[in-house]
């Protein structure tokens, strides 16, 4: 593998177990879903009567629920709905696949502190940050007189 694919990889596993992936996926679904709900209503006239119509048509595609009331009557229409279908499915998997992913590092994290018994890179910081506030503090009381 090369090391821009790499480094590439690394990039997204940091986004996804920090959880910074989360809000670009639900502004990536409010945007895609608010641009396909104008763009079939404009390519797919007849289908909607309005475009609260083709806007709940679009919500319901890319959350994968599809009801089925309201579709695009066109050819352009359907093409629209197949790349919105197409996204939500992408979506829903890869917002499954981030949860999982953080909770199995998660999980492995804390197997690997019970076996070793060390404490986690978050716990070592923060009881670093506990003694450096100590020393500090045993500085200061020093300085005080009496």
């Amino acid at each position: 593998m090369s090391s821009r694919t790499e480094r590439q990889i690394e990039r997204m596993n940091r986004a996804v177990v920090s959880g910074r992936i989360i809000p670009f996926l639900a502004l990536s679904i409010v945007v895609v879903t608010v641009v396909s709900g104008v763009l079939v209503w404009v390519l797919s006239p007849r289908g909607f009567e309005d475009l609260d119509d083709s806007l709940w048509w679009a919500a319901q595609t890319v959350t994968t629920v599809g009801y089925g009331d309201v579709v695009p009557a066109s050819g352009g229409g359907r093409v629209i709905g197949f790349l919105v279908m197409a996204f939500g499915v992408s979506a829903v998997s890869f917002l499954t696949a981030a949860v999982t992913s953080a909770f199995l590092a998660w999980h492995q994290d804390r197997l690997a502190q019970e076996r070793t018994g060390t404490a986690s890179p978050h716990e070592q910081r923060t009881h670093e940050a506990l003694e450096r506030i100590e020393r500090r503090l045993e500085s200061l009381e020093r300085r005080l007189p009496g």
